[in-house]
């Protein structure tokens, strides 16, 4: 724990993965110089330098998505440190070890091409209502910031960047679930190129497939989703410039059911993903009628490498299976919590990967008439940004012009030596006169008086 003479720094184990410790070393002219410890991997970690009087805040972070460190300056903006950052400010000198993460090496130049128009619906979902635990700090209480609603390429942030690819391929109807910080992701969308947005406003987790099958099945949303249409979905926290249009001629061509969106992975990354497994019916040699999945599988148990993107088509045809499965989830529950005397649930949680895909994939086998359930490699650039490490890979890869994304004109206004600033965040520090350098996120918190 801090000594007393550390009343601006807090110390945060929020993940039982993570003891952060920081011991005082001495006191000199009103300054408190400590160390950084990590003492579930026995190591230093960094140093810390505060002044006693100091206006600023220190929180010292251990949360799912790792060790960072978070400096609030008094006008509010924040500098989210990660290992191997260092950051000197208004007498604070803050120093942690680590290696300087880089744009990702597998990742090539983009080749610039005009995507796909498609022409077979109109509509999209985009699913923005998850809680992001492994992003805290940098969404969250922080910043008052969702996940998808955090800036990413200039002023525009992860979701609106999506919801402008699927314009670009011919959706024009978006309808989007919120839960967490729903205010952040409404405003950010107000940039965005889809003519019409529509929200369902969640006010507890549904699960991965919750918003969908309130689109089916709740009588609040009756006549949110044109049923005698496929609808895309995707995911709020992803970047991708994957061609959707393509995706869904390839979803139209195979007379699928269900396509899922794959991608080939590398044999290093394969127990990080959902693999698909498929009879390699495509023409590519990988894509096909999908026969199994496996989750997270070690490299010697997979058997295959395809990665599941998180972009998926359902056929009209799918929603009535969707419904079933929902209604017999629900009635399970409610027969259980009947069966042992606790209260009947009104509505239960459902995921794509354990409830609506094992329903389609039986539906399927026991019907192939009702279509294929397909997986197809797209190609592109594919980034989940599940943690602060990977926002600012992903970050890095943008601007080394390895997304097939319009960068803004004013670049090192939101990106410079590496460090990412958040819209007028650079201005601040210049003005403070801090010294940044390695793995940073500048920001400054979502007010919803702000201009988008």
């Amino acid at each position: 724990m801090p000594s007393k003479t550390f009343t601006a720094v807090t110390v945060n184990n929020a993940h039982q993965s993570q003891s952060i410790r920081l011991e005082t070393e001495s006191s000199t002219a009103g300054k408190t110089h400590a160390v950084i410890y990590d003492d579930n991997q026995q190591k230093q970690i960094g140093t810390l330098t505060v002044p006693d009087d100091t206006p600023y805040g220190i929180e010292l972070f251990g949360g799912k998505g790792g060790f960072m460190a978070m400096i609030t300056a008094p006008t509010g903006m924040q500098y989210f440190a990660l290992p191997g950052a260092t950051v000197g400010v208004s007498g604070i000198e803050l120093v942690l070890t680590g290696s300087p993460i880089t744009s990702n090496a597998a990742k090539q130049k983009t080749q610039r091409k005009a995507p796909t128009v498609q022409q077979h619906t109109l509509q999209a979902t985009i699913l923005g209502a998850g809680l992001a635990t492994r992003f805290e700090r940098v969404s969250g209480e922080s910043t008052q910031f969702s996940k998808p609603a955090v800036p990413l390429v200039g002023t525009q942030s992860v979701i609106q960047l999506m919801a402008d690819k699927l314009a670009d391929s011919g959706f024009e109807t978006l309808i989007v679930n919120t839960y967490f910080k729903p205010d952040s992701l409404k405003a950010s969308l107000q940039q965005s190129k889809i003519n019409t947005i529509q929200y369902i406003d969640e006010t507890a987790p549904s699960g991965t497939a919750g918003g969908l099958r309130k689109m089916l099945c709740d009588p609040a949303y009756a006549g949110i989703l044109d049923r005698s249409k496929p609808l895309l979905v995707a995911q709020g926290d992803s970047v991708s410039d994957v061609d959707f249009g393509a995706l869904m001629n390839h979803h139209k061509a195979q007379n699928a059911i269900v396509t899922l969106g794959c991608q080939l992975v590398e044999d290093k990354d394969v127990d990080k993903f959902g693999i698909i497994v498929t009879d390699r019916s495509g023409e590519d040699g990988q894509s096909g009628k999908i026969t199994g999945f496996q989750e997270k599988p070690a490299l010697s148990e997979a058997k295959s490498n395809l990665g599941n993107t998180g972009f998926y088509i359902f056929s009209p045809a799918a929603y009535p299976i969707i419904e079933a499965t929902y209604n017999r989830l629900l009635t399970n529950a409610q027969q259980a919590a009947k069966d042992a005397g606790e209260p009947v649930p009104e509505a239960v949680l459902m995921d794509f990967a354990t409830d609506v895909f094992p329903a389609v994939l039986a539906a399927v086998q026991e019907n192939p008439s009702l279509g294929a359930f397909w997986a197809q490699s797209v190609s592109g650039y594919w980034s989940d940004i599940g943690n602060p490490t990977q926002y600012i890979e992903t970050v890095h890869d943008i601007y080394a012009e390895k997304v097939n994304l319009t960068l803004p004109d004013n670049q090192a206004a939101f990106y410079e030596n590496g460090i990412v600033y958040w819209q007028g965040a650079k201005q601040q520090v210049e003005a403070a006169g801090a010294q940044l350098s390695g793995n940073i996120i500048v920001a400054i918190p979502f007010s919803p008086d702000a201009s988008c």
